[in-house]
């Protein structure tokens, strides 16, 4: 069965990436703990795309996402997509990314698509939290990590985080192309592909429960995002610090260097049980209201 990973890396066609060259000003100006204008103005400008976007994001509110530490409260599901993508040559569509917050802090995040192959609704899902959550649906579990997804670590040789949030984005950038992420990927016969870093942040936020002052996701890609690196500007003792943490978002095998040193090797998955802070659960869908050029029946 092929999942979301059953692409082709060389396809880039990622949608809201392409329109990071907007201004920087216009991303600065999105409150915290929503997505970047870049990753908006799509659905803003196509109404059709604003169906699919309500589609899917309809469906994932069915899912609840809680802390098992405090199991009553609900986590928050963004209202925009932080990115969408598309392959044609693995025939997935209309592929999406989501999170959940919590106070603000980015909990979980799952990759959305409608796979046409096989008439199936693709969900991939990778925990964000430094504490354990889990997912119900209808009031039954779906998803019951048995361990938290992130841990931080202070970031060496990182110059103190700027006052302002303008130059702090700037600094978090720089970062973040010190990062090297490298996907081993195939079912056969692997290849070494290393991702693509997108300069526009995913998602930026600030948490004050959490001490953190300024905070961003970024998302290094094949065709959709593989890699994610977390980047918080934190209140210390000493003042602001930085902190980072990395997660696979893939199957397939990534290593992650820092100033080309090895800092995370994610080790190829051949299962993904409802155990493990990432998740695959493609659920059928015969009835997808959205045809594609190329699916037989098609009018356009």
């Amino acid at each position: 069965m092929l999942d979301q990973d059953a692409r082709v890396p060389a396809i880039l066609v990622l949608i809201a990436a392409g329109a990071g060259a907007m201004g920087l000003s216009a991303q600065e100006a999105q409150p915290r703990g929503a997505p970047s204008a870049a990753a908006t103005v799509p659905a803003a400008k196509d109404a059709e795309q604003s169906k699919k976007v309500a589609y899917f994001r309809e469906r994932l509110a069915t899912l609840v996402v809680t802390r098992v530490a405090e199991p009553q409260q609900a986590l928050t599901l963004a209202a925009e997509p932080l990115i969408t993508f598309e392959n044609p040559v693995s025939q997935m569509w209309d592929g999406m990314m989501f999170v959940w917050t919590d106070r603000g802090r980015p909990a979980a995040a799952v990759k959305s698509y409608y796979h046409s192959l096989n008439k199936r609704w693709g969900r991939t899902f990778v925990v964000l939290s430094t504490e354990r959550i889990e997912m119900s649906q209808q009031g039954q579990k779906l998803w019951t990590p048995d361990q938290a997804g992130l841990a931080f670590a202070p970031l060496p040789d990182a110059p103190p985080p700027a006052d302002d949030a303008r130059h702090r984005l700037t600094q978090m950038r720089d970062i973040a192309r010190r990062f090297t992420m490298v996907d081993h990927w195939g079912l056969k016969d692997p290849t070494d592909w290393q991702l693509r870093m997108l300069t526009t942040p995913l998602f930026r936020y600030e948490a004050p429960d959490h001490e953190v002052v300024d905070g961003t996701i970024f998302g290094y890609v094949a065709n959709s995002p593989e890699a994610l690196v977390l980047l918080e500007a934190r209140k210390s003792a000493k003042g602001l610090a930085w902190h980072y943490a990395v997660c696979r978002f893939t199957r397939f095998e990534v290593t992650i260097s820092l100033d080309s040193k090895q800092i995370a090797h994610f080790p190829r998955l051949d299962a993904w049980p409802a155990s493990g802070v990432y998740f695959h659960d493609p659920v059928d869908v015969p009835d997808y209201p959205f045809q594609r050029p190329a699916e037989p029946g098609s009018s356009k």
